[in-house]
Formats: structure tokens, C-alpha cells, sequence
């Protein structure tokens, strides 16, 4: 892949995207973005000629700001401890521990990493209603049980919903809180996902507890007759263009069609920006996220690192060139 390349091209081949990433082209590095927002399984491949994936380089390169925002990606395919094809097999965190003393953006890189290790470990247990192993974690660190990776839909408290699990959740207040305001990355309570089980009873104990559960479900029903889906904000979203979401739709399938979705108003983006959880929002929305005092992401509750909101150049540029298409 030569520098000549046009932010108009399509998505690279995974050769050229792998080349660019193993050589470290950080001048390139939004057309990888563009490039895995439709072939996020690129990721983890790794070829034949070569012992280490995409993700094993952005790793060894220290490529922090890439890789925030590429386990950010919705629906991304992503392995988090894949292994190398070189012997011996190392996996990510492994690579990120011994990249680590390179420099500050390999360190926040390793400690990232060995975060996320932790969180998708704990999520595992959740959703395999392993709840002994829950407990063993959340004695060690009480974080977890509020805390998930940007590739993970539920909680530890929407697992329990969905399972009917009640028991489990009675036993686990007692050694830690649960924030009963989290949303799924699809913006559901955790009762919305126990009444779309039929879990009915579950449901209305966990509204019980939690009148602003209850109240956020009930805000959730209003907008959907409205047409529209709302968020723990406030931004009032812009209507979808049907002819825009038919020519994105075309262009990459419903996968893209979530990457050009701000996941809180759950609106084709205007003013996309990217903050520091490596999420893109509507600029107006995140904004008034922040606004209220919020200082953890929306999407996983961790804290945040800082709340500079980073115009995302690729997703505007991208937008503009399917709008176009479509006056075509």
C-alpha cells in the first residue's frame, strides 16, 4: 500500500491493511480504521506468511489510539487473547507485558490490556451463570461487577436478568452494588431484558429496587412509539434519512450501518467525535453526557481517562462519500 492511497477507496484487502499495520504506517492508520469498520475480521486473521495478526501488531507497536477505537467497533469479531502462529505462541496481554517499558502509550496499552483480561474473564462467568467464580472475582475487585469490555453487550446484572437468576443477584448484593442504571450496548435496563425473556417477576423486583430502572424502561417505550430511541441523555436526535440508511446499508450491510450509529441516540451521526473509551458519539449527546458530571463511559462505566472529544475525521469523511452516492 503506497501513500497515494485515496480516504475515497473502499476497504483495503486485508494484505494491504496487514502490511500497513505491520510496518507501523501511522500516516495510514485511519484507512486501517475505515478498512476494519467493514472487515473487522481482519483483526484476528493472521496469514500464512506470517506468525502474528493485525491485533498482535497494534499491540508491538504501542498503537493505543488505534486499538481504543478499534475493540470499539460494534459487532467486531474480536478474540481478545488470540494467540500467535510463531513459536512460542504468545497471546496480546503477554506481547503488552513485554512491550510495556517502551514507552507511556505501550504502558496504558499493557494496562488496558490486563483490564480487559479481567473484565472479559468476569463476563465470561456472567453469562455462563458460573456465579461461585463472580463471587471469587468480585472479592478481589467489587469494580467488576459494574464494569464491561467496549465488545460486550451485557453486564454482569443484564446476565442475571436474562438467566432469571434472582437468587444469584440477592446473594451478590450482599458483597457488592450494583448500579441499576446500566445499559446494555443495545441502551436496555436490565428489566427490559428479563420482560423480553418473559422473566416477569425478575423484572418488576429489579424495578422495585430501582424506580429510575423503571423510569429509564418506561422513557424507553415512549420514544419507541415516538419512533425513536433514547439514552440516560437528553439530546434530542435528528431524524434518520431512509434514502442515507438504504445507501449505507448497500454499501456495507447493517454492521455499517452501526458504525455510522451513535449508540446513544441511535441516529446516523452528523458531528461524530471520539472520546477516550475509544466510542464514537453524536458530538451533542456525549457532550451532554458530560454535562451532567458523568465522568465514565457510557458504554463500558469505566472511568474515563480524560473528556476531550476527538472529531472522527474517518466516519465524517466516509458519511459525506455515501451521501454523495446517494444524490447520484
Amino acid at each position: 500500500m503506497t501513500a497515494s492511497a485515496s480516504a475515497n477507496e473502499g476497504p483495503l484487502s486485508f494484505e494491504e491493511v496487514f502490511d500497513l499495520v505491520k510496518r507501523n504506517e501511522q500516516a495510514h492508520y485511519d484507512l486501517v480504521y475505515r478498512t476494519l469498520l467493514a472487515k473487522s475480521e481482519y483483526l484476528t486473521s493472521i496469514p500464512n506468511y506470517d506468525g502474528y495478526s493485525i491485533l498482535h501488531y497494534l499491540v508491538i507497536h504501542g498503537a493505543l489510539n488505534l486499538f481504543n477505537q478499534v475493540i470499539a467497533i460494534p459487532n467486531i469479531r474480536f478474540i481478545l487473547l488470540t494467540k500467535s502462529a510463531s513459536k512460542p505462541n504468545k497471546d496480546v496481554l503477554q506481547l503488552a507485558n513485554e512491550n510495556r517499558l517502551k514507552s507511556s502509550n505501550h504502558r496504558k496499552l499493557f494496562q488496558i490490556i490486563d483490564r480487559l483480561v479481567q473484565m472479559d474473564k468476569f463476563a465470561e462467568y456472567g453469562k455462563n451463570n458460573q456465579i461461585n467464580e463472580c463471587k471469587k472475582m468480585l472479592e478481589l475487585d467489587r469494580q467488576l461487577v459494574n464494569e464491561k469490555p467496549p465488545y460486550r453487550r451485557y453486564y454482569l446484572i443484564h446476565h442475571l436478568a436474562y438467566a432469571n437468576n434472582r437468587q444469584a443477584f440477592d446473594e451478590l448484593c450482599q458483597i457488592c452494588q450494583f448500579d441499576m442504571t446500566l445499559l446494555t450496548s443495545d441502551m436496555n435496563t436490565a428489566s427490559e431484558v428479563a420482560f423480553e425473556r418473559n422473566h416477569r417477576d425478575f423484572a418488576r423486583y429489579l424495578e422495585t429496587l430501582s424506580p429510575q430502572m423503571r423510569a429509564i424502561r418506561e422513557q424507553h417505550q415512549k420514544d419507541k412509539q415516538k419512533g425513536k430511541v433514547s439514552s440516560k441523555t437528553t439530546a434530542e436526535p435528528a431524524e434518520n434519512d431512509p434514502g442515507l440508511e438504504k445507501q449505507i446499508v448497500s454499501t456495507g450491510g447493517n454492521n455499517m450501518l452501526d458504525c455510522f450509529t451513535c449508540p446513544l441516540t441511535k441516529e446516523i451521526f452528523r458531528d461524530p467525535v471520539v472520546l477516550s473509551d475509544g466510542f464514537t458519539y453524536e458530538r451533542t449527546a456525549i457532550q451532554q453526557w458530560l454535562d451532567l458530571g458523568n465522568r465514565r463511559s457510557p458504554m463500558t462505566n469505566i472511568e474515563l481517562t480524560n473528556v476531550e472529544l476527538v472529531p472522527n475525521t474517518v466516519l465524517k469523511h466516509l458519511l459525506n462519500d455515501i451521501a454523495e452516492k446517494q444524490k447520484k
